[in-house]
Parts: C-alpha cells; structure tokens; sequence
C-alpha cells in the first residue's frame, strides 16, 4: 500500500476487512431506513442544506463520514417509500435493486463502448430484446437504457426529425419552421422540451383534444388538425400517443393511433414511461394493443417496476434508424483478434456519452420478482385503484374527476374550490406527515392527485387520505365563507406535473 494516494488509504478502508466492515455499516444503515418507514413523518417540513465545512481539508475516517451523510440525506428526504406517499410517480424500490444499484457503482462499467463494458453492453441487448418481444416488434428491433422518459422522448422525436430531414444532424434544418409534432393535451411536458431542444419548437407541439370519461386522445380529431397544419405550410412528422398520462393516467388508443399515422405516414411514438409496466402483466397487456405497431416506445423501469432511479429505456421498431448523430472517436473502433468488429457499442446509438449499466439493477430485479411476481404486484395496484374509484363514486364529499385506466386517479370536492384553497389545504395535509398525495387541474378545475404504486399502500391509507383531505377543505370552507374571494380560481395558478 506504500504506492497509493493518501486517499485511499489512512482515513479509507485499507484492507479487504475494513471494506467489509464500512460497507456492512452502510448496508445496516440502510435497512434501518427501510424499516422506519412506515412510522417517518413523510415530507421534511425544515428541510436543510448540510451546515458546517462542506469538504473539509483534512478528511475523517469512513464509517464516520457516511454515517453522518447518510443521517443527513434521510433527515431532508420525502420517504416515497412511506406507504402514506401516493403523490406521484416514484415509490419504494425492490431491495434487489438497492443490491444491483451497489454492484453498478462497483463495477463503474462505462456504456459508452462495448471495451468499455462488454458483458454490460451484450446485457443491456439482451434485455433490450426482452422488452421488445414483450412489446410485439419484429426481430429488426432493438433499443437502449437512457436516464429517463425525457431522454427517451427526446431521442425518439430526433429519430422522427432525421426521418424527415436525412442530413439535418449533420448539415442543421433548414426548414424547421415548417415541422410539427401532434400529442394529447395531457401528453408530458417533454415533448414539447424535446421539440424545442431539436429545433422543431415547442410551439409545433399540436395539442390533440381528450374526450370521455377516460379523458383519451379523441382520434377522431386528427384529420382535421393535420389537414388544417398542411394548410399553414407546415410539415407533420409524429403522432406521439401517451400509455399512462402522468395527470390521471389514460391509455390513448393506441391502435388507432397507429392506423392514422400508417395513412398518413407520420412517426408513431408511444411514450408508455408509466404505463408500460403493463407489457409483463399478462392479463392487461392488451390494454397497450397497439405497440407492436409503434416506431418508437418509452418505457420507465425506475417508475412501476420498482427500480431505482435511473432507468429509462427506449425501444425501436428498426433498430438501424437508432443513430442519433454521426461522430468519430477512433480510439472506440475496436476489433476481434481475427479482424471482425466488436459487437456495435450502445455509446454510438445513445445521446449520453458515459452512461452507467442501469440494466443489471432492471435485470436484477425482475429476476428476483419474476414474471408472476410483478403480475401480482401491478395487479394489486390497479385493483386498489379501482376501489378508491368505486369508494369515490358514492363518497358524501369527493368525486372522481375521471374514470381510471391505470393506478392513477384525480379527485375533487363536490362544491368548488379555488386553486388557492387546494395548496392551503395540501400545506395542511402534508404537515402532518402521515399521508402525501398531489394536487393537478384538469380542464381547469383543481383536483387532487393520488398514484399508487407503493406495494404497502392499502385502503386505510387512503381512508386516512380522505378523511384528512376533508377536515383541512371544511376548515378552509369555513374560512372562505367568510371571504368570498377565496372560492374563485385561476387554471394557470397551478404547476406542471413534475413526472
């Protein structure tokens, strides 16, 4: 040890017993947290930035340092493990995937190029190819792990881009103006993001109507939208449908969908970020009919497959269209003894350069859970949404705001509110620390917001969530009976959903 850096020896673990023992401490730790749970307050009301030197000049012993981190991360974090937490799209992970997450950042594999990650890079194939089949794209498919459904969109609205415009990743667009995107009005903000970060403008993004109970993309709408687009000059180049709309969690029709944009030639993408989960129950799969004819599909195993962030995954009917900028790097360019080239690096079809090997934790987890075993949780999960959804419908105070598809559904009292008083009334809840749900406005009417994912979540949460809910609107109707400007609302006063 006379050669290594002072960094990694003196105050780090020296010998194959200290690094056992530091990461045996990191590991109770963390088990200690996953215990706590259900009896921590959810939302940390004070949160805090660490006090005292940030880094110190002279460093302090291992098992000291991260048993103060650790205490610090749990103490500012909101639990999305708690059972309590139905706000958004994030929950507890399968402890397989807190292992797989640790053997990651072990191996520090680089999915830039396959000498950088061999096994990593024939892994993430192979699952890529898991997926595909599960989702009915011919064996030309193919894809990859990315950070996230952003990422992913993203990349697949560049693919449609480059279908239309050949040389644009090389020679720019020249005609950018004249492309335009079609979406649900409840689609994710990222396809507007992507469109501005391509070029095409988020303003392209033409926002299709929702109709009925479920609150779908109306269909029906689309030759006249595409027909009134081409009349301004403007060039379609995709349909992006939404399996799991992050606001209420509709399932657009997907086959129609694609029927449209196979007569009018446009790129289908389908962005099932949340929804998708579905490709492994199979009883439900066929409420994502429809994918096997899609261009592209979104997929989110750090959403409803119980994986820690990050792990997006993008998958492609061709997997030759998956080249999303042309680049040289020679120092890359690797071959076999005998001359044959290496299998092509996932780092060539991605938009991240280094990129972690996030499909051993995805792999890794479904491994443990096996294909009955995520059926049963996503099961359960929508069956318990149902519940809450029938409970509703004969509730004295709160009403559904739409039918669900999936594990997602908003609410609202009977009488109206204003935007002002549903903050004050979240404010109330969440300081309480027991139950955390979210709050959207859809049509302009503000409703609350519950997605349940958490595995422990179970109707007496939800109970509690109510009746919660409930005392803090009457305490509030109270007060605005007394202030009539209370009750009125603005549509716009409400945030973007965040996931």
């Amino acid at each position: 040890m006379a050669d290594t850096p002072t960094a990694f020896s003196g105050t780090s673990p020296s010998s194959p017993e200290d690094v056992r023992s530091a990461l045996h401490q990191a590991a109770d730790q963390v088990a200690d947290y996953i215990e706590s749970l259900e009896s921590r307050e959810i939302f940390p009301n004070d949160a805090e930035a660490p006090t005292g030197d940030l880094v110190p000049s002279k460093g302090a012993p291992l098992q000291d340092v991260f048993s103060d981190v650790a205490q610090w991360a749990i103490d500012n974090a909101i639990h999305v493990g708690a059972p309590g937490y139905v706000g958004h799209m994030d929950s507890g992970v399968a402890v397989a995937g807190i292992m797989g997450d640790l053997l990651i950042s072990a191996l520090n594999q680089n999915m830039l190029a396959y000498e950088l990650a061999p096994g990593a890079t024939l892994l993430e194939k192979k699952l890529v190819r898991f997926f595909t089949q599960h989702a009915g794209l011919p064996q030309s498919s193919g894809g990859l792990f990315t950070t996230g459904g952003t990422t992913a969109n993203l990349t697949a609205i560049l693919m449609a881009r480059n279908e239309a415009a050949v040389h644009a990743s090389t020679q720019g667009l020249a005609n950018s103006d004249s492309f335009c995107v079609f979406a649900s009005a409840d689609a994710h903000y990222s396809i507007s993001k992507s469109c501005a970060v391509l070029g095409i403008g988020s303003e392209s993004v033409i926002a299709v109507p929702v109709c009925g109970p479920e609150r779908k993309m109306d269909v029906s709408t689309l030759p006249e939208l595409i027909q009134a687009q081409r009349a301004l000059g403007k060039y379609p180049i995709a349909l992006v449908a939404t399996a799991g709309t992050t606001s209420c969690g509709a399932i657009d029709p997907l086959p129609e969908c694609a029927a449209f944009c196979e007569a009018q030639g446009l790129w289908f993408h389908v962005d099932a970020a949340h929804g998708g989960a579905l490709l492994l129950h199979q009883d439900k799969k066929s409420l994502l009919s429809g994918t096997s004819s899609a261009d592209s599909i979104t997929l989110d195993p750090h959403k409803w497959l119980y994986t820690p962030k990050t792990a997006g995954l993008l998958l492609v009917r061709d997997e030759n269209k998956l080249q999303t900028a042309d680049y040289k790097a020679p120092y890359l360019d690797r071959h076999a003894p005998h001359g044959e080239a290496l299998p092509i690096s996932q780092g060539r079809r991605a938009l991240d350069g280094s990129r972690r090997f996030d499909a051993l934790k995805v792999w890794l987890t479904l491994r443990h859970l096996g294909l009955e075993g995520i059926q049963e949780l996503l099961e359960s999960r929508l069956q318990l949404t149902q519940w809450f959804y029938e409970h509703l419908l004969a509730h004295p105070f709160f009403k559904p705001s739409h039918r669900p598809c999936l594990n997602v559904l908003a609410f609202e009292p009977r009488c109206p509110v204003s935007a002002d008083m549903m903050r004050s009334v979240h404010q109330k809840v969440e300081s309480q620390g027991q139950i955390w749900p979210s709050y959207t406005s859809l049509d302009g009417r503000p409703c609350h917001r519950v997605v349940l994912i958490n595995p422990s979540t179970q109707k007496e949460h939800l109970l509690l969530c109510l009746s919660q809910l409930q005392d803090a609107h009457t305490q509030e109707l109270a007060l605005a009976s007394r202030n009539p400007k209370v009750l009125t609302f603005s549509p716009n006063s409400f945030p973007k959903e965040s996931n």
